[in-house]
Parts: structure tokens; C-alpha cells; sequence
């Protein structure tokens, strides 16, 4: 089988050393993520962003990235415990938080769809400045060396 655009190649899977249930599993999360990425972007250009989240680095993700994603930046290129350089965590969550606070959830399911919600309302263009607020955030972090820049934003 070959690659497709939506859908990695099994030998590329099997390469990686993954086994049958794992790249059926892959198969599936990969062609809906890719799918979900190319229609909120209309085929323009974004940077799929990893942080040092320990399954970033799995076989399996490295595969699907590889079949999906030629060139991709991997978690190596990107400092490790950089919040204030990643743009979900420097702003997104905070506001996705706010979306939900105050409220009580009766299981993870209900957490979880409160914040599928939460997410689908946030404004493009909330995204949008954010994403463009991290070339000012980098070059803070390069003049501060490294140490502690907000204050310089």
C-alpha cells in the first residue's frame, strides 16, 4: 500500500517496529488528526509544534509523523520546559480554563467534551495573534540568554 496524504504507509509503520493492533490504532488516530489539521488550516501553511511529552519520542508517533509530516520539527529542536515559548501553554489553556471554571464534571467524558466545546469557540483570530506573538516571545528569550523574558514583552 502506498502513502497516501491521509495515511501512513504500513511499511513505514512496520519499520518502525510497531505491531499489527498498534498500527491499526495509529492508522486511525492519524487519518482523522491529519484530516481535522487540513480543514481548520484550508490547506495553508502551520507547523505541527511538539513539546518534550515523553510519547512525542514513541516509535508510533515519530512513524506517523514521518509518513505524514516529511520534515517535521522534532521535540530535539525545541527547548525542553519552554511554556513560555509554546503558545498552548503561554495562552490557550488559560483560556480554555476560563471557559470551564466554576463548573463541576461528573466524569473525565464530561471534562473532556466541555473542553471540546470550550475549544471550538475560541476565535481564529485569538489563535491566529497568539501563533504570531511567538517570533516576539523568542527573540525576548534570545535577549534575555535563555532566563526569564516576559518582562521584556
Amino acid at each position: 500500500m502506498k502513502s497516501s496524504p491521509h495515511r501512513p504507509s504500513i511499511e513505514l509503520l512496520f519499520k518502525r517496529g510497531l505491531g499489527s493492533a498498534e498500527i491499526a490504532r495509529r492508522l486511525q488516530i492519524s487519518s482523522s488528526t491529519v484530516r481535522i489539521l487540513r480543514r481548520h488550516f484550508a490547506g495553508g501553511p502551520f507547523i505541527l509544534q511538539q513539546d518534550w511529552a515523553p510519547s512525542h519520542g514513541s516509535r508510533s508517533t515519530l512513524a506517523v509523523l514521518e509518513a505524514h509530516f516529511p520534515g517535521f520539527l522534532d521535540k530535539n529542536l525545541w527547548p525542553a520546559s519552554s511554556p513560555d515559548l509554546n503558545p498552548m501553554d503561554f495562552s490557550v489553556w488559560g483560556m480554555l480554563e476560563g471557559k470551564i471554571a466554576g463548573k463541576v464534571f461528573a466524569t473525565v467524558d464530561d471534562l473532556k467534551a466541555a473542553l471540546e466545546v470550550a475549544w471550538a469557540s475560541i476565535d481564529d483570530g485569538y489563535l491566529r495573534r497568539t501563533v504570531n506573538s511567538v517570533k516576539k516571545r523568542l527573540r525576548a528569550c534570545v535577549k534575555a540568554r535563555g532566563s526569564n523574558f516576559e518582562i521584556l514583552l
